[in-house]
């Protein structure tokens, strides 16, 4: 018996030593206070960035080769970040932008922006020709640059001999447009010998498009599987195919309709990582074409922020800013990854703050979003938090540790609105 009272007192001080001083010393978890220390503000100031968090960026930026920009350019706060940032990066002598463009509608995108004083007013026209309303929506066919800040963008990427591209779906609001780009490609004797399946298949598309109420996952499934059964659409298609010109666009047009009819079919994991794989092999395509040097050239890719995240994406992938961050740190260079969260929107009745929403559920980024500012944009400094708070005197949180991992930067704008429309 004495033994065994023995042993227990034996384990009992080993547990003592070993677990009570790490619970006598640990925190709880990482609060909104703890995170305050990184946060600077900045403003935007006739299209400049001010400011401790705006000198804090440039100099992030000024050592980095590859910026990824993870934000919702739908937004008029955001649009106006967009701008700013690249007039910061054409200082630093950027001049590739990779945007979530799909390939196609890249194409296009190049082909409008010629003449780099007219990219505003080319756009406009593009979206007044194909726009049609849906479920009180404005539908326009490339969904990015429905908006006036994102055209303004591409108008001074271009009038600093910026090279432009994109990666991602081409969108099924721009069917229409595709179907015509696909004729207009053709030499005039080919077209008057497609006319008739080249109009058609136009007025066919057309109709379709406008009898999408909104974008639900049933409207959009209806849709694909309408063109699908359609033997005049793929007839035109594969007529369209027969030319090199061409043979990229369909392509495209193709892995456009199979990923939305997955978005109909509610096949999300399968459709993100099919997206998630395919958007490297574009991006590989993309620096192939343009000769990009990754030991000495500068690029800026604008996405989606889930797109961008380092380490896993959301969905479970990993994700062309994981393979950037790694081709960057492979050439010996940095790359600078940065989140745009909102917390803060004006809307009719006054200034609405998300974190009240009424039956939000609390995500991840809260304790980040809850340092937004009405009045100041804030840049919070993610980099110093893997050894302040991950090898620090803090318990960690699932959420928490997500967060530091995602982005090296995260940006929340000051009381943001709907962009304006390039209509």
């Amino acid at each position: 018996m004495q033994i065994f009272m023995k042993q227990i007192t034996r384990l009992l001080f080993l547990y003592m030593c070993f677990a009570v001083p790490e619970s006598m010393v640990s925190q709880d978890s990482i609060r909104v206070d703890d995170i305050k220390e990184f946060s600077y503000s900045f403003d935007i100031e006739n299209g400049e960035l001010v400011g401790e968090g705006a000198a804090m960026l440039t100099k992030a930026i000024s050592n980095s080769h590859l910026f990824m920009l993870g934000n919702n350019s739908r937004n008029k706060m955001e649009a106006d970040l967009e701008l700013a940032l690249s007039r910061v990066l054409n200082q630093n002598n950027y001049k590739t932008m990779i945007m979530e463009v799909g390939p196609a509608s890249a194409q296009i995108v190049n082909r409008m922006t010629s003449d780099s004083s007219e990219v505003v007013e080319s756009f406009k026209r593009l979206n007044q020709k194909y726009h049609f309303d849906g479920g009180g929506s404005q539908f326009m066919p490339i969904p990015d640059l429905k908006y006036l800040g994102a055209c303004q963008l591409v108008e001074y990427a271009k009038a600093n001999d910026w090279t432009i591209d994109g990666i991602g779906v081409d969108y099924w609001v721009g069917y229409e447009m595709l179907v015509d780009e696909l004729y207009n490609n053709l030499p005039v004797a080919n077209q008057q010998l497609h006319h008739d399946s080249y109009k058609s298949t136009s007025d066919l598309v057309g109709s379709l498009l406008k009898s999408v109420e909104e974008q639900t996952y049933d409207d959009v499934r209806k849709l694909i599987l309408s063109l699908k059964n359609s033997d005049m659409f793929i007839n035109y298609i594969e007529e369209m195919s027969a030319y090199d010109i061409n043979k990229k666009i369909v392509q495209y047009f193709r892995f456009s309709l199979d990923y939305w009819l997955m978005y109909g079919n509610q096949e999300g994991f399968k459709k993100n990582k099919l997206s998630d794989k395919r958007n490297k092999v574009l991006m590989r395509d993309i620096v192939d074409k343009i000769d990009f040097d990754f030991s000495k050239d500068k690029m800026f890719v604008k996405m989606w922020r889930n797109h961008l995240v380092k380490g896993l994406t959301p969905n479970g992938n990993y994700g062309v800013g994981n393979m950037l961050m790694e081709l960057a740190d492979y050439h010996g260079h940095n790359s600078l990854s940065i989140g745009v969260l909102g917390r803060y929107m004006i809307e009719e009745d006054g200034v609405k703050d998300i974190l009240d929403t009424p039956g939000r559920r609390v995500g991840i980024y809260d304790p980040l979003i809850a340092l937004g500012q009405k009045d100041k944009w804030v840049l919070i400094d993610l980099r110093p938090f893997t050894e302040v708070f991950y090898w620090g005197n803090y318990i960690q949180t699932k959420e928490m540790w997500t967060m530091m991992r995602r982005y090296d930067m995260i940006i929340i704008p000051k009381a943001d609105s709907k962009a304006v429309v390039n209509f």
